[in-house]
């Protein structure tokens, strides 16, 4: 049977590919002498029948001729046995044997069909450890081994007493404690909830380590009794829920408890903490204001007391209850004299015409007008001394005078004012400034609310998903990154 030269050339290119393949792997081959058959290379070589006609207009102008490289021995072995059908064909049945030096396709192939099956193994493997296991002991322990835990909620407002609208001072003083009632003091409650001095506080009234420590609770969640206050603190934090809502103003507490009696006492037990929190908060302000308007009243005391004491010894020295009715007076009796006097005057220049001047009419208006001069210059001499003579007239004396009494007036009213703002401030400082609000109270739980099994499922389900698929990443790009 015959083997057409076409198919012997289909199953020889093969093993030339191999060849050629190795020749590639060891380097240049490098070249050898032309066989005697072959035609030599140069200028002067004529071409033959097998060189293109790119080298025949190269051998016409001159230059020498393009020659392939010479074949290596193998190569022209397997050319001339493929001219002979009989050889082609026992070299294309022939099996195939890997070269000296050269791995087999077959080996590479094996390799890599084994790489990926040990990196597909790994990533199942790992995904199972990673993400099937810790999702299957959640599912198992929120399924099975997890206690209830019942919940009582607690919702309250921090309120103050309204602001009268008075400007007076007593106004003033009952104003001031309700700036104390703000956002501040809610968010100082809801802190303070969650602090080892309400722990201590509760403490004392009902056993903490005995509700946390509950039979009913799982291994995993009980808490220890004897562990040390530190640890309860922070059970306590782990049970006890505090949040206040800026844009409300509600404060909402959430204390859970393995039991719904034991939520129900620990939330009233937080209820009457914040109220007494409240009210200490003010405590302080109002001894404050109830301190400072009894030391102003003992100013506005002392004050008065100064100003009288200084007035009496006004009046003492200068020898007169009331200076300004004294110089009014005066002021007074000095205008009529000088009117008399004026009077007296004209009616003697009027007699002096038709009298003689030592008539008896003459004569007595005469001693008239001297007498009343002399009591006109007696009372101008005293507004011109002060008292006793201290060398001041009457004017210096009267704004004296007013000066003391102004000031023994105003004395009066701010007397008058403290007291009356020390009044209100006691009655402020007797009365609840701040309170709570409390319009949702807590009530015995008919059902658990925690824990949310399926909900804690996914979530640790999607955490260990994202940790597989982390260290995933990660490992891939450390491997890609070697090779």
């Amino acid at each position: 049977m015959s083997t057409e030269p076409g198919q012997v050339a289909a199953r020889v290119s093969p093993l030339l590919s191999v060849l050629r393949q190795r020749r590639v792997k060891a380097g240049a081959v490098p070249a050898e002498a032309p066989a005697p058959d072959e035609p030599a290379e140069g200028p002067d070589a004529e071409p033959g029948a097998e060189d293109g006609p790119d080298n025949v207009a190269r051998w016409r102008r001159g230059q020498p001729a393009i020659r392939p490289s010479a074949k290596p021995p193998i190569l022209r072995e397997v050319t001339a046995l493929a001219g002979e059908p009989e050889t082609a064909r026992r070299i294309a049945d022939a099996p195939t044997r890997p070269l000296p030096g050269l791995p087999d396709q077959a080996s590479q192939f094996a390799g890599r069909r084994a790489r990926r099956h040990r990196q597909r193994r790994g990533i199942v493997l790992s995904f199972l450890a990673l993400v099937v296991l810790p999702t299957l002991a959640a599912a198992l322990y929120y399924g099975f081994v997890a206690a209830d835990q019942y919940v009582s909620e607690v919702k309250f407002a921090l309120r103050s007493v309204e602001r009268s609208g008075g400007h007076d001072s007593a106004s003033v003083v009952s104003g001031v404690p309700n700036s104390l009632a703000g956002n501040t003091d809610s968010f100082i409650i809801a802190d303070y909830i969650t602090t080892r001095q309400f722990v201590d506080e509760v403490q004392r009234k009902i056993d903490l380590r005995q509700i946390f420590s509950n039979p009913r609770a799982d291994l995993w969640s009980r808490f220890d009794p004897a562990a040390p206050i530190e640890a309860l603190v922070g059970h306590w934090r782990a049970m006890v829920m505090s949040r206040y809502d800026l844009s409300t103003g509600i404060l909402t507490v959430k204390v859970r408890a393995y039991t719904p009696e034991d939520s129900y006492k620990l939330a009233q037990t937080v209820i009457d903490g914040s109220e007494r929190l409240a009210n200490e908060l003010t405590n302080r302000g109002r001894q404050d204001f109830v301190r400072f308007a009894e030391t102003e009243a003992q100013k506005a005391e002392a004050r008065l007391r100064n100003a009288r004491d200084a007035l009496g010894d006004f009046r003492r020295t200068e020898g007169t209850y009331d200076p300004v009715r004294v110089a009014t007076s005066n002021a007074d009796l000095l205008a009529k004299l000088r009117s008399d006097l004026a009077s007296l005057r004209a009616e003697a220049s009027a007699l002096s015409g038709s009298m003689q001047p030592n008539a008896p009419m003459i004569q007595t208006l005469t001693g008239r007008i001297k007498a009343t001069e002399q009591q006109v210059r007696s009372v101008e001499a005293e507004g011109q001394r002060n008292g006793q003579g201290a060398g001041a007239d009457m004017g210096s004396m009267v704004a004296r005078y007013a000066s003391l009494e102004s000031e023994q007036t105003f004395a009066e009213k701010s007397y008058g004012m403290a007291m009356d703002a020390l009044q209100a401030a006691r009655g402020l400082a007797d009365r609840q400034q701040i309170y709570l609000a409390t319009f949702a109270r807590p009530a015995l739980a008919e059902s658990a609310q925690f824990p949310n099994r399926p909900a804690s499922i996914a979530v640790m389900a999607g955490f260990a998903l994202l940790v597989w698929l982390t260290g995933l990443l990660v490992v891939l790009g450390i491997r890609d990154h070697l090779r």
